[in-house]
């Protein structure tokens, strides 16, 4: 193989799956049903897989028939007569108290399956301390018996407590067995056949299984002809809503035959050569006695040619007499087909059944995501609303408190102008003495300048009454409200979403399947997504809370500082400017007052100079304006959360996406079952 085949060869091996194909049998729609349901994509629980083990086990078994009626009817008789074996315990007593199912095995041996799930096999000569009412048996469920035999190829026998036991127990084993076999099998004397105490059986029990019901009479060989067939008519007209059929016959007489039937003697005949070697292979030890062996194989063949050479026709005609060949004919010819029939029918309801708890669960995982997609598409419109409205008032609170700066600077104006005065001055102004004089003197003049009382201002704006220091204590603690009332109401916009998220999360962190059949692992991981909830929806939301927090606080600290720890230097900033251009002007008017004149702050003037030291119109963009940094941030915000709504709405539709494509697959799987 070349090294390029090599390559393609290991590809497909590793990631090219190769779908198998299955063929249009009942037991082929199991088995796509196995490879479909159980694919690793799916999660399966063991309980799935042992369900749909258990019908693929069924799909291969054989019909079941059941043998059931009164205690003491004949049972066990009757089934050693249809195996041609004693193998069944018989009495007087009812001795059969646990479910036997009599199945085919290459030898015969018995299976012991106890309450607990433990299984023991055993020699089938120990089978009456298994199944006897007599023995205490309490710890036992059932026992399969294997044999040899080739009815048993097609047929499970199912031999059952009985229906009017001693023990309610038995009777409700029988009552379950009835509802899963394919055929039943009432026993009944003749003598008893038709009394009222069987009606009230029949009436209870078997109402319902009237198409797969056969009555055998027994015990036909201690009654005449006449009696057998007066029974048998009155019993098929006065029983018909129980029974396909009713069939006189004799267990003794078939057994007596049977086990006196050429091929069951031949085969008893070398079981017993084959146990006796087999005793003598395990206690010779080193020295085996060869010559008692060569005995023991020339006695077998003198035997099989005494059986071979023997002339069985009575038997033979015992065992027509016995009628037991119409019960077989009756399991082959009534039983079998509709066995087949029903038991496909059975096994895709079943299959339909367990299909219809997964596509449940798929969709129960389904309306949990919606659950919580609806609650944050419910939050992120809600969010939007009121940010909106927080947006518009707490821009208009920011507004009142731009203006309250405003209120603050009009008092200082007001305050400075009302400390303005004049004081009185005097130039010198240069003239000549004479006409023909070099000389200039200087004359005095005097004059009215502006004088700003400074130390006034201070006084009555700071130090006596400090109105000015309260004014702005106020004003911050104004801005702290705003601040304190605007992180509580983002935090109650969280709150809601955190609240939905959190009475969602309640209960699906818990969540437990309600149907055994459903995923183990589905539900733990919907737990495990649950408990997660903050970290995989909340948070992001928080983040940008805090973000929006961390922010608007940095931007109300500005503010606050930016004018309360400052309104002093500020004041006295706009005061010295003002005293230094009076002085300017002063300067200039005495040089030349024809041609400067004194400068007298207005009280716009004084105004307008107090917003440019106090940066008024950098606070008036952050406050008093349609975009100011809280709108800026409820922008921020609003924008963060449609974003963050849209990234999980695709999250969880994603998530949604896995179940959508499963429940195609097991859609598309119903339909090619059925």
């Amino acid at each position: 193989m070349s090294l390029i085949e090599s390559f393609v060869t290991s590809y497909k091996e590793h990631f090219l799956k190769v779908i198998p194909q299955f063929d249009a049998t009942l037991l082929g729609a199991l088995k796509k049903v196995q490879y479909v349901l159980l694919g690793e994509e799916q999660l399966p629980s063991i309980q799935l897989k042992k369900a749909l083990d258990r019908l693929q086990m069924r799909s291969e078994e054989p019909m079941k028939v059941a043998i059931t009626g009164q205690f003491s009817s004949g049972k066990s008789t009757f089934l050693n007569a249809l195996l041609a074996k004693s193998i069944l315990p018989t009495g007087i007593t009812p001795v059969t108290s646990k479910v036997n199912y009599i199945r085919y095995g290459e030898e015969f041996k018995i299976r012991v399956r106890y309450k607990d799930g433990r299984d023991e096999y055993h020699d089938i000569n120990t089978i009456a301390h298994f199944t006897d009412q007599r023995e205490h048996v309490e710890d036992i469920a059932y026992l399969v018996l294997y044999a040899p035999l080739n009815i048993l190829k097609d047929v499970v026998f199912v031999d059952t407590p009985g229906l009017n036991s001693q023990a309610a127990s038995d009777t409700q084993t029988t009552e379950k067995v009835l509802k899963e076999v394919d055929g039943i099998i009432w026993l009944t004397l003749i003598d008893n056949a038709g009394k009222m105490s069987e009606l009230q059986v029949l009436e209870e029990y078997l109402g319902k299984y009237q198409n797969k019901s056969l009555c055998v009479l027994n015990q036909k060989d201690k009654f005449t002809p006449q009696q057998i067939e007066e029974t048998t008519n009155y019993v098929k007209t006065a029983f018909k809503e129980f029974f396909s059929d009713v069939i006189p016959i004799s267990a003794r007489q078939a057994l007596e035959s049977r086990s006196h039937d050429k091929k069951v003697m031949m085969e008893e005949t070398l079981e017993s050569f084959m146990h006796a070697l087999h005793v003598k292979l395990q206690n010779g030890g080193e020295k085996l006695d060869f010559s008692g062996i060569e005995h023991d194989f020339k006695t077998y063949q003198t035997t099989l040619d005494s059986i071979l050479q023997s002339d069985l026709g009575a038997n033979l005609k015992l065992l027509e007499e016995s009628n037991i060949d119409k019960v077989l004919d009756f399991i082959r010819n009534e039983i079998q087909p509709k066995s087949t029939q029903s038991k496909e029918f059975a096994i895709k309801k079943e299959v339909k059944e367990i299909v219809s708890k997964l596509i449940a669960q798929h969709q129960l995982f389904l309306c949990i995501y919606d659950e919580l997609l609806e609650e944050i598409v419910r939050f992120e419109t809600e969010a939007k609303g009121l940010f909106s409205d927080l947006k518009s008032k707490f821009s208009h609170d920011l507004k009142s408190a731009f203006m309250r700066i405003e209120q603050i600077i009009e008092t200082i104006a007001d305050a400075i102008y009302n400390q303005m005065s004049s004081e009185k001055l005097t130039r010198y102004e240069a003239q000549k003495a004479g006409l023909f004089s070099k000389q200039a003197t200087f004359v005095p003049f005097e004059y009215q300048a502006p004088k700003i009382n400074s130390d006034l201002i201070y006084k009555s704006l700071f130090y006596e009454e400090n109105l000015i220091g309260k004014m702005f204590k106020q004003y911050v603690k104004n801005l702290g409200a705003i601040q304190n009332e605007v992180n509580d109401k983002n935090r109650l916009v969280y709150r809601s979403l955190e609240q939905g998220i959190l009475k969602w999360q309640a209960p699906y962190e818990v969540i437990r399947k309600s149907e055994e059949l459903h995923s183990d692992i589905e539900f733990a991981n919907m737990r495990r997504f649950a408990s997660k909830a903050y970290e995989s929806i909340l948070k992001p939301f928080n983040d940008e809370i805090a973000a929006s927090y961390a922010k608007i606080s940095s931007e109300f600290n500005h503010l606050s500082s930016a004018v309360s720890f400052n309104y002093q230097n500020a004041t006295e900033v706009c005061v010295a400017f003002l005293e230094n251009k009076i002085e300017k002007s002063v300067k200039l008017y005495e040089e030349n007052p024809t041609k400067f004149s004194l400068y007298t702050p207005k009280l716009d003037e004084i105004k307008e100079r107090l917003r440019t030291s106090f940066h008024l119109y950098e606070l008036e963009n952050m406050m008093n304006t349609r975009n100011t940094f809280l709108s800026k941030d409820y922008d921020r915000l609003i924008s963060q959360f449609t974003a963050i709504k849209e990234e999980k709405v695709a999250f969880l539709e994603e998530r949604k996406a896995r179940h959508y494509k499963i429940l195609e697959q097991i859609e598309a799987l119903v339909k090619e079952v059925e």
